[in-house]
């Protein structure tokens, strides 16, 4: 294991977020062994330990505020290849990507892989079908042990459901180095109360009162519902009860799939051409975004000095990007898109489609170069003003609040005097709108705006963070959502599992 003091700017004290933390040390177990020897040893000096991997996180819960970080880089093996009824799972270290997984599985590059049940490696090599790991939480790099400490989502979440639904094992080390294997279906609560033996561990506590909101696209606090599965108090819990160190997830048998992006005349188009197509039975789209016209702006200013970027039509217009199955029934699925594609105002001469691996590549960058670009933009002012962070939204709203709240971001944002743009997973009515800061002085006009508009997200029945979890940036809206009695009870769970409060520090909760 790899011990070492941290320079002040190493990469093991930020994340994507672009917040500086401070750690006293760095440790870099090789193997799941070293890995709950240093969590025993923290926990026997009380010292305060900040899990993290990849990185990619947005809400600071990866950046350490003191104490020890414990990198889990070097756990990123898939170890093996189990098969469930019809189809199959994998079982991965924590810090396997989900590029990683995905190119390994549809490609069956499997050897080496051992049968996590019996004959389940040959059964998949023999299998004429493919196979993949359906959830896509955007960044691709991302680790699947963040993605469920974080119950990680993306734009497929419209057909496949987060993270949580494709998790069926997994195993925590809790904060004084016990480790338990929860798989789903073994263990239930009765009312909000668990009762359970674990590998030998009796467990026994009282889930939040709250009911969790899954109403909505959701990653803000603890999952609490009566009668749940032991399995998920540990998904999207953020690391703050125990440290996943192996899981276990399921595979979708994969189809071709032609992508789309529509150009319309404006913003009103676009999301009117969302509405039609969210519920048509004959495109069945597998995701939908929206991209702005100050979106789509932006992404012409990008093409402009990086010319791999697609670049889009020189009028100002806005745009929607969608999944369609590649089938026998792929024409009628066309004549469907075009109708509403023109009922809306739009001519579908000036879409694009795509279905090679390399065109759908392309069209996938045209989409991330707009938070891309953004992250470059704030990292590049940090030099200048390093209290300067980004500030982008993450909140959902109910279907029927959809159009209320996208107005109140245009509202609310303009009369900040703050510059926006407005992209994102519409299928699940849950924008991206990324403040474009100039000073410090806007981050204080952002901040302020954020809280209200936080506040009105919660007001409609929605969640302030859908995708990319509390951290320690949004501490904040966890008292919107559950109030003082609420944020009590998750202290009080995890005081239970983690005694010295040592586990991801300011993570949630303060």
């Amino acid at each position: 294991m790899q011990r070492f003091t941290p320079d002040p700017d190493s990469p093991y004290t930020i994340d994507e977020c672009k917040i500086r933390g401070r750690a006293d040390s760095v440790s870099v177990p090789d193997d799941e062994e070293e890995l709950r020897s240093e969590i025993e040893r923290c926990f026997s000096s009380k010292t305060p330990v900040t899990i993290n991997a990849m990185r990619t996180g947005l809400c600071g819960g990866g950046v350490p505020d003191g104490g020890e970080v414990i990198s889990l880089e070097r756990l990123d093996r898939i170890i093996g290849i189990g098969r469930k009824e019809d189809g199959y799972f994998v079982r991965v270290q924590p810090c396997v990507t989900v590029r990683t997984l995905r190119d390994t599985m549809l490609m069956k590059h499997i050897d080496g892989l051992k049968d996590v049940t019996e004959g389940a490696c040959d059964s998949f090599l023999k299998d004429q079908r493919k196979f993949f790991y359906p959830v896509d939480p955007t960044e691709m790099d991302s680790s699947i042990g963040g993605n469920i400490a974080a119950n990680s989502s993306g734009p497929r979440t419209f057909k496949y459901g987060p993270t949580r639904d494709w998790v069926i094992s997994i195993k925590v080390i809790f904060s004084d180095g016990r480790t338990v294997r929860i798989d789903r279906g073994k263990h239930f609560a009765s009312g909000k109360h668990f009762s359970a033996d674990v590998d030998g561990i009796h467990l026994e506590f009282d889930m939040p009162s709250y009911d969790f909101n899954t109403n909505v696209k959701n990653a803000g606090g603890l999952y609490s519902k009566d009668d749940m599965d032991l399995i998920d108090v540990f998904i999207g819990s953020e690391g703050i009860l125990g440290v996943i160190c192996e899981a276990d997830v399921l595979l979708a048998e994969w189809h071709p799939l032609i992508s789309n992006i529509a150009f319309m005349p404006d913003d009103t188009s676009a999301l009117s051409l969302i509405k039609d197509v969210r519920h048509d039975p004959i495109i069945a789209p597998e995701f939908l975004e929206y991209f702005d016209s100050g979106s789509i702006d932006l992404i012409r200013r990008v093409s402009d000095s990086d010319p791999t970027i697609l670049r889009p039509p020189e009028e100002r217009c806005s745009a929607v990007f969608l999944d369609m199955a590649l089938d026998d029934t792929i024409a009628d699925r066309y004549d469907r898109l075009f109708d509403l594609i023109r009922k809306n105002g739009g001519d579908p001469s000036k879409s694009w489609a795509g279905h090679d691996q390399d065109d759908r590549g392309r069209m996938f960058e045209f989409r991330h170069s707009v938070p891309k670009s953004i992250f470059e933009y704030v990292a590049s002012l940090k030099e200048e003003m390093p209290a300067l962070n980004k500030m982008g939204t993450d909140m959902s709203v109910p279907e029927d609040k959809s159009d209320e709240m996208m107005a109140f971001y245009r509202e609310t944002l303009d009369s900040f005097g703050l510059e926006y743009v407005i992209f994102g997973h519409l299928g699940n009515f849950h924008p991206h709108v990324e403040i474009i800061l100039k000073d410090l002085e806007d981050l204080r006009k952002a901040r302020e705006a954020y809280a209200i508009l936080a506040q009105k997200a919660v007001d409609l029945g929605g969640s302030p963070s859908a995708e990319h979890g509390i951290g320690k940036l949004k501490r904040d809206y966890i008292r919107m959502m559950y109030g003082e009695k609420g944020i009590e009870e998750i202290r009080s769970l995890k005081r239970y599992f983690d005694p010295e409060m040592i586990l991801n520090r300011g993570d949630m909760i303060e």
